[in-house]
């Protein structure tokens, strides 16, 4: 079963983290966020505490299943779920196999949109070179997950995502990739899902098309967005901006 941390009373918060990333990531979030709510952090397969078992491809939908399984062990069967990036796709394709347990969905800095062509290929390369040479593949690809503006004024921040890459098996990197590349246009889930869905964005995130995603969504009730000054970082660039967000959300919806 992958790892889970386990913090405080009351409603579910379901907290999954992003490629190279952990459960660790979540910290903050949880620290603060479990004195009103329960708040499970994850280790998606290959990351983390998790990585040591993986498949040659992770799609989303296995791993939404495997998160899955540590709920039907807590014997929990009602959730709010928050996903960074490909976090985020596990969380909406847990929601499409699992509607019925969501009360909830957060796409932190993540999508409902597939991959381009373009962007397929460049998975496939990138699960090469992060095979063959990971420590050169997390120096280059980390810093640019950031805004532009922050990468020299948060050197300790990246060295700290950077600690979270090292604990991502090799295996468990390359299928991350090839899973992600073969997800499906989930918009549907978000549209058909009729339970409130918070989507934070960053003005200089390039890994999201924010204006094609808005466009997608325009209209969706139940739904808010918001687009904050950072990078696609935003757990390490606004955390407390970020944490103030989604316990307006939880407050407004939940309580």
């Amino acid at each position: 079963m992958l790892y889970y941390r386990d913090k405080g009373k009351g409603k579910v918060i379901i907290f999954l983290h992003g490629f190279l990333e952990n459960s660790r990531m979540w910290r903050f979030f949880q620290n603060n966020l479990s004195r009103k709510y329960r708040v499970i952090t994850i280790d998606l397969p290959g990351h983390g505490r998790s990585s040591k078992k993986t498949n040659e491809v992770n799609r989303m939908e296995d791993m939404a299943k495997k998160v899955n399984k540590v709920l039907e062990y807590l014997k929990i069967d009602n959730v709010t779920i928050i996903g960074h990036s490909m976090g985020g796709y596990v969380a909406l394709a847990f929601a499409d196999l699992y509607k019925y347990k969501v009360s909830g969905l957060c796409l932190f800095y993540s999508t409902t949109l597939p991959d381009d062509e373009s962007k397929k290929e460049q998975r496939l390369k990138a699960a090469e070179i992060a095979v063959k040479n990971p420590k050169e593949f997390f120096r280059v690809s980390i810093p640019n997950l950031f805004a532009p503006k922050n990468v020299s004024q948060m050197q300790a921040e990246i060295k700290t995502a950077i600690s979270w890459a090292k604990h991502a098996s090799l295996t468990g990197i390359s299928a991350a990739l090839k899973g992600m590349r073969l997800r499906k246009d989930r918009t549907d889930v978000v549209r058909n899902l009729d339970k409130p869905v918070l989507i934070i964005l960053g003005k200089y995130d390039n890994a999201i098309k924010n204006s094609e995603l808005k466009n997608k969504l325009d209209g969706v009730e139940n739904l808010s967005i918001h687009e904050i000054s950072t990078g696609h970082m935003g757990a390490l660039e606004a955390p407390k901006e970020c944490l103030e967000i989604i316990e307006a959300w939880m407050n407004r919806n939940f309580n």
